[in-house]
C-alpha cells in the first residue's frame, strides 16, 4: 500500500476539489502507477495528507468505484480494480465469428454449394485479400482521434491494412448517425484507458457490440527535456482542460523545476482577458487546447506543448489486439 500519492490540488473554481482528486487518482490507475490491486491510503490518511475533509475523499473514492477503476471491501479498504475478463472479450469475438460464418455457410447451400466448394472458395479468397482492418478511434475530439490515428497505425502489424473512423467520444454518446455508421464494419474502438467507462457506456447506450482497447500515453522524450530545461525565474501558464488540470500539473511537476503555486493555470472556461496573461509568459499546453490558443493569438513562439507518444504497454496491446485469441480453433 502506498503511505501517500502524488496528487496536487489548486484553488480552481471551475473543478471541485473531490474532481480534482478523481481525475488524478484516474491516470495513476490507467497509467498503470497504481496497478490491480494495489491498495489506496485510508480515506482519512489520504485527506489528512491534502487538507482536505474526509467527506471530499470520500466521494472521489465513490466516484471512482462507479467508473469501476476501485473496488471497497468492507473493513479492508478501496483497492485498484482488477482488468477486464479476457475469456469474455475473446468469447465474444468467437460468437460473432460463428455468427456471420453461419450467415455465410446458410447463403453458400442456398447457391447449392456444398463443404467442399465452401472451403475451396473460402481459401482462394483468403489468399488473395489483403488483411483489411477498420478501427474506430473515439477521443475527446475528432482531432486528438486524428492525432492518435498515425501513432496507433505505425503499431499494428505489418501483414494489417486498416482504415480508421475518427470520431469524438460526444458524437458517440449523442448517437451521431454518421458516427454510428462506423461500426458497420468495425468492431475494435480504441481510446484513452480514462475514457472506457464512458465509451463502453455509450456503445451499450446504442446497442453497439465493440470491443474497446484503452490506451495509455507518456510524454515524448523531447517535451521532457524541454520541461526539464525551462528557467523556473521566469513566468509560465499551463493551459489545459479543466478535467486535466490535475493530471497536467502532476507531470509539470514531476519534469521541471516550475514552483506550481506561482503558475498560472488557464482553461476552456478562462476569459479572453486572462490568456493575455503577458508578452514575456511562456503557454505550456496540451493538444486538445491549441484552437483556444489559435482563438486568443498566442504566439506559436511562446508555446510548449505537452507532446504525448503511445506507452510501451500500449505498443504492446496494439501489437497483440489482432493475434488470433489464445484456443481458437485452427483450420487447415
Amino acid at each position: 500500500m502506498s503511505e501517500s500519492l502524488p496528487l496536487t490540488l489548486i484553488d480552481d473554481e471551475h473543478t471541485p476539489i473531490y474532481l480534482q482528486i478523481v481525475h488524478q487518482i484516474r491516470y495513476l490507475i490507467t497509467g498503470r502507477e497504481l496497478v490491480a490491486g494495489a491498495k489506496l491510503p485510508a480515506v482519512r490518511n489520504l485527506a489528512a495528507q491534502l487538507g482536505v475533509n474526509t467527506g471530499t475523499v470520500a466521494l472521489a473514492y465513490r466516484t471512482l468505484q462507479s467508473e469501476g477503476l476501485v473496488v471497497s471491501q468492507r473493513g479492508q479498504g478501496t483497492y485498484v480494480a482488477p482488468g477486464g475478463n479476457d475469456s469474455s472479450r475473446v468469447g465474444l469475438r468467437e460468437a460473432l465469428l460463428t455468427e456471420a460464418l453461419d450467415e455465410l455457410i446458410k447463403r453458400a447451400y442456398a447457391l447449392g454449394f456444398d463443404p467442399a466448394g465452401i472451403r475451396r472458395h473460402l481459401v482462394s479468397q483468403l489468399h488473395n485479400r489483403l488483411r483489411h482492418v477498420p478501427l474506430v478511434i473515439a477521443m475527446p475530439s475528432v482531432a486528438a482521434a486524428i492525432k492518435y490515428q498515425h501513432l496507433v497505425k505505425s503499431q499494428l502489424p505489418t501483414n494489417v491494412v486498416p482504415s480508421f473512423h475518427t470520431i469524438s467520444i460526444g458524437s458517440l454518446e449523442a448517437g451521431d448517425p454518421d458516427t454510428l455508421a462506423g461500426y458497420q464494419d468495425a468492431f475494435f474502438t480504441i481510446t484513452f484507458s480514462a475514457m472506457v467507462p464512458r465509451v463502453d457506456a455509450a456503445l451499450r447506450r446504442h446497442s453497439l457490440r465493440s470491443e474497446v482497447i484503452g490506451i495509455t500515453a507518456r510524454l515524448t522524450a523531447a517535451t521532457r527535456e524541454r520541461l526539464l530545461s525551462v528557467d523556473p525565474s521566469k513566468p509560465y501558464v499551463l493551459v489545459t482542460e479543466a478535467r486535466n488540470v490535475g493530471s497536467a500539473l502532476t507531470l509539470v511537476a514531476q519534469h521541471s523545476r516550475l514552483d506550481l503555486r506561482g503558475l498560472l493555470i488557464l482553461t476552456e472556461l478562462s476569459s479572453p482577458e486572462e490568456f493575455a496573461a503577458g508578452p514575456d509568459h511562456t503557454y505550456i499546453y496540451t493538444f486538445g487546447m491549441t484552437p483556444t490558443l489559435e482563438a486568443n493569438a498566442v504566439d506559436p513562439a511562446r508555446r510548449l506543448e505537452l507532446e504525448f507518444t503511445l506507452s510501451d504497454e500500449a505498443t504492446l496491446q496494439l501489437q497483440q489486439m489482432l493475434e488470433p485469441p489464445r484456443g481458437s480453433a485452427n483450420i487447415p
